[in-house]
């Protein structure tokens, strides 16, 4: 085995990553070559002028509002270690204007992004973009497919698709059943077009899992939970509200299906 080969295979740690882009972040990296300003101080610099900043005045505002230490030792928790990366990669995009003017940022700037691009690779995750920015999810090529079925105006609907995906999302369960009730919604008036087909069975189970497992009709606590779901853990629960969103993804892949066959249908000649 090559070098390359060793390097490619390896494993990382969430601390050792986050000490790498704290060190990038606050020109702790070569003193020599950077020590005039760090990227850090040319983000502070601009701050008042990005849409990031809300009501903070520097970036260690914003990194107590996230509870996020960048002199933690040891012990960095993969979420503190995504949600780094997303503000980095946030105060990167939007000054970038600024950034540019700087000597050395830029090319500071490259390195965090190039270190983050490897974080997602190995952990199976991407960018994702929304109206406010770029987040964290993993990798689901379901979700892809099933928003280029959307209609050009539901914009909102497939936001909340990636949202769903967002690896900070996990535990969120007030977040998921929010978005799992709008995708329930959107996929319920496609009843008629499942009748009859060989995706019936696909529909029936996406509404009875929306209906029936504390999501649409919030029905925890009523009794009239499935009798296994009653003794659900959170994480179990959460396991099914992910499992749903699959469901409905497909539900919506299907739908697109069925429009294409009957397309394929009217295409073939009549017989006689």
């Amino acid at each position: 085995m090559n070098i390359f080969e060793i390097l490619a295979k390896r494993d990382i740690r969430p601390t050792d990553e986050f000490r790498r882009l704290v060190k990038l972040f606050n020109g702790e990296w070569d003193k020599g070559l950077y020590r005039k300003e760090s990227l850090k101080d040319v983000v502070n610099g601009c701050l008042p002028l990005l849409p990031i900043r809300q009501s903070f005045l520097t970036v260690d505002e914003i990194l107590t509002e996230l509870n996020i230490s960048e002199n933690t030792p040891y012990g960095v928790e993969w979420e503190t270690l995504f949600k780094y990366c997303e503000l980095l990669k946030n105060l990167i995009n939007q000054g970038q204007i600024y950034i540019r003017k700087n000597e050395n940022a830029p090319s500071i700037a490259r390195v965090i992004v190039d270190n983050i691009k490897v974080i997602l690779e190995k952990t199976n995750h991407e960018w994702a973009q929304i109206k406010e920015g770029y987040i964290i999810v993993d990798k689901n090529p379901a979700t892809t497919e099933a928003i280029e079925c959307l209609e050009n105006n539901k914009v909102d609907l497939a936001l909340n698709m990636i949202e769903y995906n967002r690896v900070l999302l996990k535990g969120n369960l007030t977040r998921k059943r929010e978005i799992l009730v709008a995708l329930a919604d959107y996929t319920e008036p496609m009843n008629n077009d499942f009748k009859g087909t060989q995706y019936a069975a696909l529909y029936s189970d996406s509404r009875f899992l929306v209906n029936a497992i504390d999501i649409r009709h919030n029905n925890s606590g009523k009794g009239d939970l499935p009798e296994k779901a009653k003794s659900w853990t959170s994480q179990e629960k959460e396991d099914w509200y992910d499992k749903t969103y699959q469901v409905l993804l497909t539900v919506i892949l299907a739908r697109k299906h069925i429009d294409v066959s009957k397309e394929i249908q009217d295409l073939k000649p009549a017989r006689n």
